[in-house]
């Protein structure tokens, strides 16, 4: 009898996750098709209700910040696309929109010029996918206990330098793939930005309204968080200055 039990509850939940799992693909049908016949505020609410529902990925924060962007509510589509980009770092789409979108944004932020080791590193992890470093360095582990093998066999059979230079060359592989992999993921950890939301924001000294006010931001500008304090957010522009804001402001990626 319990079996049966058990039996009949893992049948519910499978059913059950179907039925979701049918919901969530309707709703995302009934957005793209809302979204084609330029009906933008049916196609965000379709997609804002799969994401209600605690499912979220790559192409439904692209498909939203689309929406956004065509009812020109330029903060939020950029909110979206960040927030895509976590999923689908490499997406030319999405880059390209990230692109035009900042070609409308008010505020036009010059980066500073980089240290040249520095852009080719970024260059370089620009180069892989979070998921093919990963793939690379599990591979490559796996090479290199294959070599390590084949030379515990080699040595067993009285030919000792057999293997060594396999042995070197799996391992610089993949201590090069996993520190890239490493870097990639604490740069990544590390970041905290945001979104600013509102039409223009003033940003202060210090975190109070009587403080000097050092300069605006507008909607659509994105910020990197540094810290926290009543209701106030220290934030860093591209171009190194500093202040605080409210926190409502903005929402984080």
């Amino acid at each position: 009898m319990k079996k049966i039990h058990i039996l009949i509850v893992v049948v519910t939940v499978f059913f059950a996750g179907s039925l979701i799992a049918s919901d969530l693909q309707q709703l995302f049908r009934d957005g793209n098709k809302a979204f084609q016949k330029g009906n933008y505020q049916k196609a965000a609410r379709d997609y804002s209700e799969i994401l209600h529902k605690g499912y979220e990925s790559g192409a439904l924060y692209y498909n939203l910040g689309n929406a956004y962007f065509k009812m020109g509510k330029l903060g939020l589509a950029r909110l979206y696309y960040e927030r895509a980009k976590r999923f689908i770092p490499d997406d030319e789409a999405l880059n390209e929109n990230l692109k035009l979108l900042e070609h409308r944004l008010v505020d036009k932020i010059q980066k500073p010029p980089k240290f040249f080791l520095t852009v080719w590193w970024q260059n370089f992890l620009g180069l892989f996918s979070m998921g093919l470093l990963t793939y690379l360095v599990v591979i490559f582990f796996w090479l290199f206990l294959l070599s390590w093998a084949f030379y515990l066999y080699m040595k067993k059979q009285k030919h000792k330098e057999r293997g060594k230079g396999l042995i070197i060359i799996t391992l610089i592989i993949f201590l090069l793939f996993g520190i890239t992999l490493f870097d990639k993921i604490n740069h990544v950890d590390n970041l905290n930005y945001g979104v600013i939301l509102k039409p223009t924001v003033t940003v202060y000294s210090e975190p109070r309204k009587e403080a000097t006010q050092i300069f605006m931001v507008h909607e659509g500008t994105k910020v990197e968080i540094l810290r926290r304090n009543n209701g106030w957010l220290e934030i860093k522009l591209d171009d190194g200055k500093t202040g605080w804001l409210q926190a409502n402001s903005l929402e984080k990626v």
